[in-house]
């Protein structure tokens, strides 16, 4: 009985190791369901994110038209587990930004420009994995702090 336990949780442990991470795949924003800081007019008018699984990290893409018409993209890595984020861009003195996993499915990433901590955002995807929203805290340019939430469906 012994030995069928310990092989049955061996199997369960790999499994959830084997699984798909929920952030992975297209996901589209929602513009309606989304909402900026209060007196500010969103970023974008259009976004899609794309994540994949690559060995231990997730490599993620921006890509969309941002408030002034123009077309933009970005792309990052993670590692899964947390840590640096790598942006494939010189590394500026002062400027990174550091993600948090909670568990799949639900980080924290805090970006940090000249030593001082200017953002955090918590991202979820929802437990039917149909979802994902973003929200992110930061301090403006007038010292007020401000909340947005941008809300993303899985495509």
């Amino acid at each position: 009985m012994r030995k069928i336990l310990l092989t049955l949780a061996v199997f369960g442990l790999a499994g959830s190791l084997w699984a798909a991470d929920p952030i992975a795949g297209t996901w589209k924003l929602n513009l309606a369901k989304s909402k900026s800081a209060p007196g500010q007019q969103a970023a974008v008018k259009e976004m899609t994110v794309t994540s994949k699984e690559v060995g231990a990290d997730i490599e993620t893409t921006f890509a969309g038209i941002g408030s002034d018409g123009k077309p933009f993209s970005m792309k990052f890595t993670n590692p899964k587990q947390g840590g640096l984020v790598k942006t494939g861009q010189p590394a500026t003195e002062g400027n990174m930004v550091v993600i948090t996993v909670v568990k799949p499915g639900d980080m924290y990433g805090t970006s940090i420009q000249k030593g001082v901590q200017v953002e955090v955002t918590h991202v979820v995807v929802s437990k039917d994995g149909k979802t994902m929203t973003r929200t992110a805290q930061r301090v403006d340019e007038k010292g007020a702090a401000t909340e947005s939430l941008m809300f993303f469906e899985k495509q």
